[in-house]
C-alpha cells in the first residue's frame, strides 16, 4: 500500500514489542497506527506545556 507518510525505524526489546502488539490488538489497531497515535498525544501534550518549542522559522 503506497502512503505519503514518513518511515519511521526502532529497535525495542523484545518483551516490549510483545506488549505492544498485545495493546495494539486491544485498540484494535495496527501497531504502526497505535505508534503514531502515542507519538501525536505525546508531542501534542509536550506542546501544550510549553516542553516542545514551535520550530525556529529562517528567513523571517
Amino acid at each position: 500500500m503506497a502512503t505519503s507518510k514518513a518511515k519511521v525505524m526502532a529497535y525495542i526489546e523484545p518483551e516490549l514489542k510483545e506488549d505492544l502488539e498485545r495493546l495494539a490488538d486491544v485498540h484494535n489497531r495496527s501497531i504502526s497506527n497505535l505508534l503514531e497515535t502515542l507519538i501525536r498525544d505525546e508531542i501534542e501534550r509536550a506542546k501544550s506545556t510549553g516542553e516542545l518549542k514551535p520550530p525556529v522559522q529562517q528567513g523571517k
